[in-house]
C-alpha cells in the first residue's frame, strides 16, 4: 500500500487533488487507517489516470462521476462529442481573435485628413461596409441601441481591428439645418467572415469632397455649412449620401470619435 504522498507522486498529481476527489466521492483511497491516514493500492493508478485525463479534457467532476456510474463507453462517447463541439467553437473564436490582431498590426492606409474645417477633394477606392438598420428618432438612446445591436451582430472584436467605421447619413444638398433629423445607419468596413445576417453597403470609388470636424452636433452643422459653401463656390455636384468617418477607434460620443471626416462623393 502507498501513502497519499507516494501515490500522488506516482500518479503525477498532488495530495490536495486526491483529498478533493475523496471529498467529492470521485476517487477514494483503498484504505483509511484508524488514525485517518489514507492508503492506496498500485491497481488504483489506472482508474486515477483515466480520471485525470478526463479532467484535462475539460469534463467536470460531476460529469466524470456520472460516467463512472454509467455504461461507460457510449456515455463517454456522448460526453466527448459534446466536448469536441465546444473545442471547435473555442478554436473558431481564437481564429477570429487572431485575424483581428493580425489586421490591427497590418499596415492600414491612413485616412486623408486636413486641418479643421478646410474642405479638400480626395480620392477613395471602392469600399464595402457592414451597416446597421436605419435610424428613426436620432436620440442618444436610439444611437446607443443601434450601436449595441450592430456590434453584437458583427462581433465586438471588430471595434479594435482599425478598419474604418462611422455613419452613412441621408442628407441631400449638404443642408446643415436638416442634419439633426436626418436618417442614418452605423457602418464598419467589412473584414473576412462576413456575417450572413448583416446588411452591407458599398461606397463607390471616386473623388470625394471632405472636411474634418469636431464631433458635436453644433460643430458638424458648422462644418456642413462650410462644406456647402465650398461645393457651391466650385460648382460641384454631389451624391445625396453623407459619409461620416471616425478618425479614431476610441468612440467618445454618439458612437463617434472625437474628430470625424464629413464626405460627399462628387458626381460627373
Amino acid at each position: 500500500m502507498l501513502t497519499i504522498r507516494k501515490f500522488a507522486e506516482l500518479a503525477d498529481t498532488t495530495r490536495r487533488t486526491l483529498l478533493f476527489y475523496d471529498e467529492q466521492d470521485l476517487f477514494k483511497p483503498a484504505k483509511v487507517a484508524e488514525n485517518g491516514y489514507r492508503y492506496y493500492s498500485y491497481d488504483q493508478l489506472y482508474d486515477l489516470t483515466f480520471i485525470l485525463e478526463l479532467r484535462k479534457l475539460g469534463l467536470s467532476v460531476l460529469q466524470i462521476k456520472n460516467l463512472l456510474n454509467a455504461d461507460q463507453t457510449p456515455t463517454l462517447d456522448n460526453q466527448l462529442q459534446s466536448l469536441n463541439q465546444t473545442i471547435d467553437a473555442k478554436i473558431q473564436r481564437l481564429n477570429t481573435l487572431k485575424q483581428t490582431l493580425n489586421q490591427r498590426f497590418s499596415p492600414v492606409p491612413a485616412s486623408q485628413t486636413t486641418n479643421l474645417n478646410k474642405p479638400v477633394i480626395v480620392d477613395h477606392s471602392n469600399q464595402e461596409y457592414w451597416r446597421s438598420i436605419q435610424s428613426v428618432t436620432c436620440t442618444d438612446e436610439e444611437i446607443s441601441q443601434l450601436y449595441q445591436d450592430f456590434y453584437q451582430k458583427i462581433g465586438t472584436l471588430k471595434l479594435i481591428d482599425k478598419r474604418e467605421s462611422g455613419f452613412m447619413t441621408t442628407l441631400p444638398g449638404c443642408i446643415a439645418d436638416d442634419y439633426k433629423t436626418a436618417s442614418f445607419c452605423i457602418i464598419k468596413a467589412v473584414s473576412p467572415a462576413v456575417p450572413n445576417n448583416v446588411a452591407t453597403v458599398n461606397r463607390p470609388a471616386g473623388e470625394y469632397v471632405s472636411v474634418k470636424t469636431f464631433n458635436t452636433t453644433a460643430d458638424v452643422c458648422h462644418s456642413l455649412s462650410i462644406l456647402h459653401d465650398f461645393i457651391q463656390l466650385h460648382d460641384l455636384k454631389i451624391d445625396q449620401t453623407l459619409w461620416q468617418l471616425n478618425l479614431d477607434e476610441q468612440l467618445s460620443s454618439k458612437a463617434g470619435s472625437s474628430y470625424m471626416l464629413l464626405e460627399y462623393r462628387l458626381l460627373d
